[in-house]
């Protein structure tokens, strides 16, 4: 039967249905863009998922001494950026390097904190008990390359710095709460001598100290809100020297006359150990720091506009204009001033990340900045190529060209 018919043709094509080609266009790109949405809704609530999570972590990690330390992405490790030279040390510039762990040897079973000290023989770190914050008690822990060289038991559970001079080593420490109706937990000095237990004295009530103690001048001085807290080199306590209230204050060794030397606002003034202090010698801006490496004494100065980024080092009591020696990085926002017997170095940060950079005549040397940091570390250069961090617990290093 033949199956070319026209009539059968004819017959079909009328049955057809008619299909136009009229908004197709339209309707794929709604269907495309549906699709697009719901990807985009089911990232968004994956994204609050995490966010949750994230959350959720943080809180369960709140310390029970109220801070709440930085959380780092899950698998990150400490890592560094050097930058050797003066120029600007933020948006990632640098060399990224892994800071290498020191086994120390032997191992004190101790948890390695702030704050660091660098002395003339060995490096000096607090270090506590296992446990919780206000039940650990603390130690002064000694350390020439890796070897530990001695461990001093403290009874206090804050150690907030450390001081070598005047025939000994000495430690300023701090109770955890306030008691006896005071405002500020007691604080007290406490001096460490070659051999033999620390021997402690009291800080007058409500002392608030506001930086690092220092052991120079024939005297043994701690800073604090009001003044500077004066002791003779057995520990015993002198006097209480008044200042007008200050967040924070440096004292330094300047010169060869070994004379004391604090900060106050915009000027320094001399400490005599024999009481009193000397009229002020003013700078223009804010203070910002002070200290002293083989007599050789350095203040860091706030910007010429006033700020902090681009913060000035200057030599101390430099003859008018001030003899700057360094300009600080741009990103580089410093919070303190430190020195070993042989080299001078700023701390602070670098977007919001713990920071240190060596100074000397030329400028900036090199700076380092960390990453990925859970807690709050201290950093201090202990050699010319060597930066050393205590954070986690345990002490780093990091080689520096």
């Amino acid at each position: 039967m033949p199956t070319d018919d026209p009539r059968l043709e004819q017959a079909l094509h009328d049955a057809a249905p008619t299909v136009t080609t009229s908004g197709v266009v339209t309707q794929v790109t709604r269907r495309r863009t549906q699709r697009r949405r719901n990807r985009r809704l089911a990232a968004g609530a994956l994204a609050v998922v995490v966010l949750l999570v994230v959350g959720s972590v943080a809180v369960v990690a709140a310390r029970d001494d109220g801070s709440t330390p930085h959380v780092a992405a899950p698998g990150a490790r400490l890592q560094a950026r050097v930058i050797t030279g003066d120029g600007a040390v933020d948006d990632g510039a640098g060399k990224a390097v892994t800071p290498t762990r020191v086994m120390l040897d032997p191992d004190p079973q101790l948890i390695l904190r702030a704050p660091v000290f660098v002395g003339a023989s060995a490096l000096t770190v607090a270090a506590y008990d296992p446990g919780p914050p206000k039940a650990a008690a603390s130690h002064d822990v000694r350390i020439d390359g890796a070897k530990v060289v001695d461990v001093v038991p403290f009874l206090a559970t804050n150690v907030l710095s450390f001081a070598e001079g005047e025939g000994a080593r000495w430690a300023l420490t701090q109770n955890q709460d306030v008691t006896g109706g005071g405002r500020v937990p007691d604080t007290f000095l406490k001096r460490i001598p070659a051999s033999g237990p620390a021997v402690s004295t009291n800080l007058p009530q409500n002392s608030e100290p506001v930086g690092p103690i220092a052991a120079v001048g024939g005297a043994v001085w701690v800073p604090v809100r009001d003044g500077v807290v004066q002791f003779d080199t057995s520990g015993k306590y002198v006097r209480h020297i008044t200042l007008p209230d200050a967040t924070n204050r440096w004292i330094a060794q300047i010169g060869k006359a070994s004379a004391a030397y604090v900060t106050d606002g915009r000027s320094v003034r001399k400490l005599d150990a024999s009481g009193g202090v000397s009229d002020p010698m003013t700078y223009g801006p804010e203070i910002l720091g002070l200290a002293s490496a083989g007599f050789d004494g350095r203040v860091l100065l706030a910007s010429e506009q006033g700020g902090l980024e681009h913060a000035r080092v200057a030599r101390s009591f430099s003859d008018s204009p001030v003899q700057v020696t360094a300009v600080l990085p741009t990103g580089f926002i410093p919070n303190g001033l430190f020195a070993s017997p042989t080299r001078i170095w700023a701390t602070g940060t670098v977007d919001d990340s713990p920071a240190i950079a060596l100074l000397d005549d030329d400028g900036v040397r090199a700076t380092v900045v960390l990453q990925n940091v859970t807690d709050k570390p201290a950093l201090a250069w202990t050699s010319e190529h060597t930066v050393r961090i205590v954070t986690n617990g345990v002490l780093s290093e990091i080689t520096v060209p």
